[in-house]
Protein backbone atom coordinates (compact mmCIF):
# COMPACT_ATOMS: atom_id res chain seq x y z
CA UNK A 1 0.00 0.00 0.00
CA UNK A 2 1.33 3.38 -0.89
CA UNK A 3 0.16 5.69 1.86
CA UNK A 4 0.77 9.41 1.81
CA UNK A 5 -0.17 12.31 4.06
CA UNK A 6 -3.60 12.00 5.60
CA UNK A 7 -4.00 8.36 4.47
CA UNK A 8 -0.90 7.46 6.44
CA UNK A 9 -2.15 9.47 9.43
CA UNK A 10 -5.54 7.74 9.21
CA UNK A 11 -3.92 4.31 9.15
CA UNK A 12 -1.72 4.98 12.19
CA UNK A 13 -4.40 6.69 14.25
CA UNK A 14 -6.75 3.76 13.51
CA UNK A 15 -4.18 1.02 14.17
CA UNK A 16 -2.77 2.83 17.24
CA UNK A 17 0.23 0.48 17.73
CA UNK A 18 1.71 0.37 21.23
CA UNK A 19 4.82 -1.00 22.87
CA UNK A 20 4.45 -4.50 24.27
CA UNK A 21 1.76 -5.57 21.80
CA UNK A 22 1.89 -8.35 19.24
CA UNK A 23 0.80 -7.00 15.86
CA UNK A 24 0.26 -8.95 12.63
CA UNK A 25 0.54 -7.63 9.06
CA UNK A 26 -1.22 -10.02 6.64
CA UNK A 27 -0.20 -9.64 2.99
CA UNK A 28 2.84 -7.60 4.01
CA UNK A 29 4.50 -7.53 0.60
CA UNK A 30 8.12 -6.49 1.05
CA UNK A 31 7.46 -5.30 4.61
CA UNK A 32 7.76 -1.50 4.36
CA UNK A 33 4.49 -0.81 6.21
CA UNK A 34 5.21 -3.46 8.84
CA UNK A 35 8.59 -1.80 9.43
CA UNK A 36 6.90 1.59 9.87
CA UNK A 37 4.50 0.02 12.37
CA UNK A 38 7.45 -1.57 14.18
CA UNK A 39 9.28 1.77 14.41
CA UNK A 40 6.17 3.75 15.39
CA UNK A 41 5.17 1.32 18.15
CA UNK A 42 8.52 1.66 19.94
CA UNK A 43 8.54 -1.85 21.28
CA UNK A 44 5.76 -3.94 19.76
CA UNK A 45 6.51 -7.33 18.28
CA UNK A 46 5.52 -7.00 14.63
CA UNK A 47 4.89 -10.16 12.65
CA UNK A 48 4.56 -9.95 8.87
CA UNK A 49 3.32 -12.69 6.55
CA UNK A 50 3.08 -12.88 2.80
CA UNK A 51 2.56 -15.91 0.55
CA UNK A 52 5.37 -14.86 -1.84
CA UNK A 53 8.75 -16.32 -0.84
CA UNK A 54 10.74 -13.64 -2.70
CA UNK A 55 8.90 -10.83 -0.93
CA UNK A 56 9.45 -12.46 2.45
CA UNK A 57 13.16 -12.94 1.67
CA UNK A 58 13.38 -9.25 0.80
CA UNK A 59 11.54 -8.38 4.02
CA UNK A 60 13.91 -10.51 6.09
CA UNK A 61 16.95 -8.90 4.49
CA UNK A 62 15.74 -5.29 4.65
CA UNK A 63 13.77 -5.29 7.92
CA UNK A 64 15.41 -7.71 10.38
CA UNK A 65 13.36 -6.32 13.30
CA UNK A 66 10.22 -7.91 11.85
CA UNK A 67 9.22 -11.49 12.56
CA UNK A 68 8.43 -12.41 8.99
CA UNK A 69 7.35 -15.68 7.42
CA UNK A 70 5.83 -17.16 4.31
CA UNK A 71 2.10 -17.70 4.84
CA UNK A 72 -1.20 -16.88 3.24
CA UNK A 73 -4.13 -15.34 5.07
CA UNK A 74 -5.95 -18.66 4.86
CA UNK A 75 -3.40 -20.51 6.99
CA UNK A 76 -1.76 -18.32 9.60
CA UNK A 77 1.01 -20.17 11.50
CA UNK A 78 0.21 -18.74 14.93
CA UNK A 79 -1.63 -19.96 18.02
CA UNK A 80 -5.18 -18.97 18.86
CA UNK A 81 -5.64 -15.53 20.48
CA UNK A 82 -1.98 -14.61 19.93
CA UNK A 83 -2.25 -11.04 18.59
CA UNK A 84 -3.48 -7.78 20.07
CA UNK A 85 -3.87 -6.19 16.64
CA UNK A 86 -3.84 -7.30 13.02
CA UNK A 87 -4.10 -5.40 9.79
CA UNK A 88 -4.11 -5.84 6.06
CA UNK A 89 -3.37 -2.99 3.69
CA UNK A 90 -4.47 -3.21 0.07
CA UNK A 91 -4.20 -7.01 0.17
CA UNK A 92 -7.67 -8.30 1.09
CA UNK A 93 -8.75 -8.36 -2.55
CA UNK A 94 -5.99 -10.93 -3.22
CA UNK A 95 -7.07 -13.44 -0.56
CA UNK A 96 -7.93 -16.67 -2.40
CA UNK A 97 -10.49 -17.86 0.16
CA UNK A 98 -11.96 -14.87 1.98
CA UNK A 99 -14.11 -17.03 4.28
CA UNK A 100 -11.09 -18.99 5.51
CA UNK A 101 -8.93 -15.86 5.76
CA UNK A 102 -11.47 -14.09 7.97
CA UNK A 103 -11.79 -17.16 10.21
CA UNK A 104 -8.02 -17.25 10.55
CA UNK A 105 -7.79 -13.55 11.39
CA UNK A 106 -10.48 -13.97 14.04
CA UNK A 107 -8.76 -17.08 15.41
CA UNK A 108 -5.33 -15.44 15.89
CA UNK A 109 -6.70 -12.22 17.43
CA UNK A 110 -7.33 -12.03 21.16
CA UNK A 111 -10.94 -11.37 22.20
CA UNK A 112 -11.30 -7.60 21.94
CA UNK A 113 -8.33 -7.44 19.57
CA UNK A 114 -8.40 -4.94 16.71
CA UNK A 115 -8.47 -5.64 12.99
CA UNK A 116 -7.71 -2.76 10.62
CA UNK A 117 -8.42 -3.18 6.92
CA UNK A 118 -7.33 -0.66 4.31
CA UNK A 119 -8.75 -1.62 0.93
CA UNK A 120 -9.24 -0.13 -2.49
CA UNK A 121 -12.65 1.40 -3.22
CA UNK A 122 -13.93 -0.54 -6.26
CA UNK A 123 -15.69 2.57 -7.59
CA UNK A 124 -12.51 4.67 -7.56
CA UNK A 125 -10.20 5.09 -10.53
CA UNK A 126 -7.72 2.85 -8.72
CA UNK A 127 -10.42 0.21 -8.18
CA UNK A 128 -11.32 0.24 -11.86
CA UNK A 129 -7.62 -0.08 -12.75
CA UNK A 130 -7.27 -3.02 -10.35
CA UNK A 131 -10.18 -4.81 -12.01
CA UNK A 132 -8.89 -4.09 -15.51
CA UNK A 133 -5.32 -5.24 -14.89
CA UNK A 134 -6.52 -8.14 -12.75
CA UNK A 135 -8.60 -9.44 -15.65
CA UNK A 136 -5.66 -8.98 -18.02
CA UNK A 137 -3.46 -11.05 -15.71
CA UNK A 138 -6.16 -13.64 -14.96
CA UNK A 139 -6.18 -12.73 -11.26
CA UNK A 140 -9.13 -13.35 -8.99
CA UNK A 141 -9.94 -10.28 -6.91
CA UNK A 142 -12.38 -9.89 -4.01
CA UNK A 143 -13.09 -6.18 -4.42
CA UNK A 144 -15.75 -5.08 -1.95
CA UNK A 145 -17.20 -1.72 -1.12
CA UNK A 146 -16.73 -0.26 2.33
CA UNK A 147 -20.36 -1.08 3.20
CA UNK A 148 -20.07 -4.67 1.92
CA UNK A 149 -16.96 -5.36 3.99
CA UNK A 150 -18.31 -3.63 7.10
CA UNK A 151 -21.52 -5.65 6.85
CA UNK A 152 -19.60 -8.88 6.40
CA UNK A 153 -17.22 -8.22 9.29
CA UNK A 154 -20.10 -7.28 11.58
CA UNK A 155 -22.07 -10.38 10.64
CA UNK A 156 -20.71 -13.75 9.66
CA UNK A 157 -17.04 -13.03 10.40
CA UNK A 158 -17.43 -12.41 14.14
CA UNK A 159 -16.21 -8.84 14.46
CA UNK A 160 -17.85 -5.64 15.65
CA UNK A 161 -17.17 -2.70 13.34
CA UNK A 162 -16.01 0.26 15.43
CA UNK A 163 -15.37 2.75 12.63
CA UNK A 164 -15.13 3.11 8.90
CA UNK A 165 -13.96 6.00 6.72
CA UNK A 166 -13.35 6.79 3.09
CA UNK A 167 -9.88 7.81 2.02
CA UNK A 168 -8.91 9.15 -1.43
CA UNK A 169 -9.18 5.94 -3.48
CA UNK A 170 -9.59 3.47 -0.64
CA UNK A 171 -11.29 3.06 2.73
CA UNK A 172 -10.29 2.03 6.21
CA UNK A 173 -12.27 -0.11 8.64
CA UNK A 174 -11.55 -0.78 12.31
CA UNK A 175 -13.21 -3.87 13.74
CA UNK A 176 -12.93 -5.64 17.08
CA UNK A 177 -12.96 -9.38 17.59
CA UNK A 178 -16.02 -10.41 19.60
Amino acid sequence: MSVRGSNWDAFFSTLAPRAGEKILDVGAGKGSIADRVFNASKGAEVYAVDPNEKRVASMQQNFPGLKSSVAGAEGLPFPDSFFDRAYTTMALHHFADLDRAMKELRRVLKPGGSLVVVEVDPASTLGRAFRFFGRLNGEHMNLMTEDQLASRLGGEDGFRVASSAKLKSSYIILATRV
